[in-house]
């Protein structure tokens, strides 16, 4: 059988360098994401350890307050574990999570900017368990807490930049906190908007109706 591909050893030769230099550049480039990655989640999961003794102070503190006032407390509760927290106060159910951190990001910064390479920590309305159960892949969890997210915390690879807090219902208006302080201002003012907000009764127009 014979072939119109015509295979000359020499272009072996000729290629092998080049590519070598290419992949040399390659293989720079993503050990720089592969090592800014890990020292963004490093500093998330500091950041996080912060906002998970937040949310148990801030929970028990709420539970005090209503008790206080006669109120039953059951219903006031918060679940934690290494990279989630699900905070429940009565009628209001709200989750923090660090398990959108899938693979190397960057925040964009606009056209004159250099991208800002980061961890990212989200905010989100409902309970995270009930958010993704139905989830198959990475990319269904993300659409999951896309459709969920109240805000996200953008955490640098260096821990001595600010963070930068995004809020979708200010059109991602953007807030900038020490890393410091982040886990815990996080936390409280994610639950302060949550909880103070309003529930609006759902309306609709009746076409008919009989006395």
């Amino acid at each position: 059988m014979s072939s119109n591909f015509n295979y000359d050893n020499s272009d072996n030769f000729r290629n092998f360098p080049i590519i070598k230099e290419r992949v040399s550049l390659i293989t720079a480039k993503m050990y720089k994401q592969f090592c800014d990655y890990q020292h963004a989640n490093e500093n998330c999961s500091e950041i996080f350890a912060v906002m998970a003794a937040t949310a148990k102070d801030f929970t028990e503190n709420i539970r005090q307050s209503f008790a206080a006032r006669g109120v039953a407390t059951e219903n006031i509760w918060c679940k934690i574990d290494t990279k989630t927290i699900i905070i429940n106060i009565f009628w209001v159910c709200y989750s923090f999570t660090m398990r959108c951190n899938f693979k190397p990001q960057s925040l964009y910064r606009g056209e004159n900017e250099r991208s800002l390479f980061s961890g990212r920590i989200m905010a989100l309305k409902g309970n995270y368990s009930d958010i993704v159960k139905d989830c198959k892949t990475n990319d269904d969890e993300m659409a999951a807490l896309l459709d969920h997210e109240t805000a996200s915390l953008f955490v640098p690879e260096n821990k001595m930049d600010n963070v930068i807090v995004k809020l979708k219902h200010t059109a991602n208006k953007e807030y900038i906190l020490a890393q410091i302080d982040a886990g815990r201002e996080f936390v409280l003012k994610i639950s302060e908007e949550i909880c103070g907000g309003t529930i609006y009764h759902e309306e609709g127009s009746r076409k008919s109706f009989s006395i």
